[in-house]
């Protein structure tokens, strides 16, 4: 297999201008066509997306603007399915990291196979994904589901670990995309898991590879497991970054405790998440500040690449980067007019709360899968 067309790291750290012209270079006819191929046409726009730099509806407004309804369709659907994930984390809130419809099956352990730690599964169409991730954060989607298809079905693996250890390394790890989408292939927020074979591999990642433990018949896989000499397991090193002493002097920015005069009385302030780093968001207020709370960064761990990635839009912002505790936003916050946006993870912080700039609305009937979410909202984004 020829190294993965994933770009790297650095190819992120560009300006808005950059990103809204690959956003208006898409052609969303190739997208349709070979987005399922490790080499197609995949848009990469994902690090923009999760980071709040651009949404989903600046990317559908600017395709519609050159494409047509027909045309554009498959883009729109997948741009659905991100919002449908985030729309069931507004309204499930945390009971989206536990099994969400019911328990994962035949599932023997809650720790990760270090083959597929390591990118040793014995699969080079997903091996090579695997330590792509590990080395510049990026992986096709096809590639994730590989992925946690080999961790849960097959390595009879509990998906949330592993969904963390994933979300970890992707420079688009979105708690919502990611984790909903492991459910999704364990099969705890459907009625069946996802599976694959060899063949399968093969034909989306343009491998040429046989005989390997995955290479068998469809009808083989019920029984299917990881064989012995890849089935030992190990804790995630999540390089110090699980640990508040060791994780706090690499974030990036200062501690709100060391500035005190980071809000003050009478100044507004747009205050931003991780999750928002659009430029043109609040462009009217001088203040701008990047709060990441550290108790969250705890909990959901991301590599030193991904914050990487913050400090260079939180700089394109023009915004102070500060972190700290909950508790201590809330204090230095507590006689400033502060805005914000709306994102899940942020529902204890202060401030008038703005709303998301979404592509579609909420439906107005319970949407229990994609399928009810997109049938209601499918035209809706505009003319």
């Amino acid at each position: 297999m020829n190294d993965p067309v994933a770009p790297l790291a650095e190819h992120f750290h560009v300006d808005l201008a950059a990103v809204l012209d690959r956003v208006r270079a898409i052609d969303p006819r190739a997208y349709a066509r070979g987005r399922d191929a490790l080499d197609g046409a995949a848009t990469w726009l994902s690090p923009f997306i999760t980071h709040g730099i651009i949404s989903t509806r600046d990317v559908g407004e600017i395709v519609r603007e050159s494409h047509d309804a027909q045309a554009s369709e498959k883009l729109l659907n997948e741009l659905g399915w991100r919002e449908f994930f985030h729309r069931t984390w507004q309204l499930e809130g945390e009971r989206i990291f536990g099994d969400l419809k019911h328990p994962q099956d035949n599932v023997r352990s809650e720790v990760t196979p270090s083959a597929v730690l390591d990118g040793d599964t014995g699969v080079d169409g997903i091996d090579v994904p695997i330590r792509h991730v590990i080395a510049e954060g990026t992986m096709h989607n096809h590639a994730r589901l590989w992925t946690a298809a080999v961790t849960t079905r097959f390595g009879r693996t509990w998906w949330l670990e592993p969904a963390r250890w994933l979300h970890f390394h992707l420079l688009d790890g979105d708690l919502a995309s990611n984790h909903l989408s492991w459910q999704w292939v364990a099969g705890t927020s459907r009625a069946k898991p996802y599976v694959m074979n060899q063949a399968n591999v093969n034909r989306f990642a343009g491998t040429d590879q046989h005989g390997t433990w995955l290479d068998v018949a469809y009808e083989a896989l019920d029984t299917l497991a990881l064989p012995k000499d890849r089935a030992a397991r190990r804790a995630v090193d999540y390089a110090g970054f699980d640990a508040r002493d060791t994780m706090m002097p690499q974030l990036p920015g200062r501690h709100l405790a060391d500035e005190p005069d980071a809000l003050v009385a009478g100044t507004p302030v747009a205050l931003r998440s991780i999750w928002n780093l659009d430029p043109r968001w609040r462009e009217d207020l001088d203040r701008q500040i990047v709060f990441i709370d550290v108790d969250h960064a705890l909990d959901w761990p991301m590599s030193a690449k991904r914050w990487a990635l913050v400090e260079h839009w939180a700089d394109q912002c023009g915004a102070t980067v500060l972190h700290g505790s909950l508790d201590e936003l809330r204090a230095a916050a507590a006689d400033t007019d502060v805005v914000r946006r709306e994102y899940p993870a942020c529902d204890g912080w202060p401030g008038t709360v703005e709303e998301r700039p979404w592509l579609y609305p909420m439906p107005g009937m319970p949407f229990p899968s994609f399928t009810k979410f997109w049938k209601q909202v499918k035209g809706t984004q505009g003319p």
